[in-house]
Order: C-alpha cells, then structure tokens, then sequence
C-alpha cells in the first residue's frame, strides 16, 4: 500500500515538473514569438520612413482643348511637375490621354487613344532626354527635384493621325488625366516605393535606377 502511494507521489511530481516545463516553454516560445513580431514591426515601420515628411508636388499644365479634335494638327499641351514641399523629391508621372465622343442620345462613347504600336492614334512629342519611359505606364524624371524647382516639360505637343483613325473619331475630344508622384531621395527610398525595394536588373528600369541611385543621400 505504502509502495503504490509512493508511486503516485512520484507521478504527481513527475506530471507538475511536466506542467512547469512544458509553462517555461510555452513563455519562451511565446516571447521569441514577440521578439520576432517586434522586430518585424520595427522594419515595417523602417521601411515605411520614406512616406514620412513634407512631400508636395503640383502638376503644372498648359492646355486649352479644342471644341473640335481636328487630325493632323498639332495641339499645345505642355505637363511639368513643381516641387511645392520642403523635401528634394524624384519625379514619376502617368499622363494618360482620353479620347471622348459624346452620342445624339447624351451618352459619353470613350474611344480607343493609343500613342505606341504600328498604328497610333495619337503622336505625342515626349521629352525622352530628361524623362525615362518606363513602359509601365509612368515616365520617370531623370534628376531630383530640388525645392521651388520645376520639371521641364513631358510633353508640348500632341496631334491625331488622320491615318490611324475611323470614322467614329469625327467630332472627339481630347483631355488628359495627369497623376504625380514624388518619393524622397533618401537611400533607396524610390526602389521601395516602385520596385518593393528591388534592384531593377533589365531596362527601362535598370535605365531609371542609374539615373537615380547616385543622386539618393544617406538617411
């Protein structure tokens, strides 16, 4: 009898050592879990710094659409973009031309207003000495932006191709919707925003990336 009470003393030590252990690991594990929770929350927070910060940008235009998009004509449209805030900034713009044609009965008909491949409907005269095509559908300013300071212009001229077009092009119009994008130069702040913090290895990017990565400054 005394044997069998003796051996359910030992079991019960057995089963709280057991318990205890099984406490300090379910703890060490639960706080390695905080640990890597922690640290993966501080390199978010780290990788988010470049958000931070007085970045402002206008959109400065020069356009006065024509009633009537005639073909063949050339069309004044100059786009560059202003630094307006307290930071040095790069530049991304996505210029998007929108060919509209309004029906009898009210209706708003969007047409197609392509300006690459074989046939464009559009020509647009694109500054491709101080802006990169990204072929993503942003271009890319070749040099940071200082305060106060101004972009030249993306584009000063935008025609329709006579030979490019239908019928249904008669009596269109034109506008733009023009969206900016200014990313801090700190290092590699750019390659965060655009890339998710990835070296660009082909072009056009690998083109933007050397025109950018030796203008960042250190943080």
């Amino acid at each position: 009898m005394k044997k069998k009470q003796n051996v359910k003393k030992y079991l019960s030590i057995k089963q709280c050592c057991l318990f205890t252990g099984f406490l300090v690991m379910l703890f060490s594990l639960s706080f390695g879990l905080f640990q890597t929770y922690a640290a993966l929350t501080d390199s978010d927070q780290k990788q988010n710094e470049f958000r931070v910060g007085n970045l402002q940008n206008t959109i400065e235009e020069e356009f006065d659409p024509p009633a009537v998009l005639e073909p063949e004509k050339d069309y004044l449209k100059k786009v560059a973009i202003k630094n307006t805030g307290e930071q040095e900034s790069f530049i991304r713009v996505l210029a998007l031309p929108i060919l509209s044609k309004k029906q009898p009965n009210g209706s708003i008909t969007l047409l197609p207003a392509t300006v690459n491949g074989p046939v464009p409907v559009l020509s647009v005269d694109y500054n491709l000495k101080d802006w990169i095509n990204g072929e993503d559908g942003y271009f890319y300013y070749r040099y940071k932006l200082t305060k106060g300071a101004s972009t030249t212009n993306l584009f000063t001229n935008v025609k329709m191709n006579q030979a490019n077009i239908t019928e249904e092009y008669q009596g269109a119009t034109l506008s733009f919707e023009v969206k900016a994008e200014g990313i801090s130069t700190t290092k590699f702040a750019y390659r965060d925003a655009w890339w998710s913090g990835k070296i660009p290895t082909e072009n056009p990017q690998l083109e933007v990336d050397n025109a950018l990565k030796n203008q960042t400054v250190a943080e």
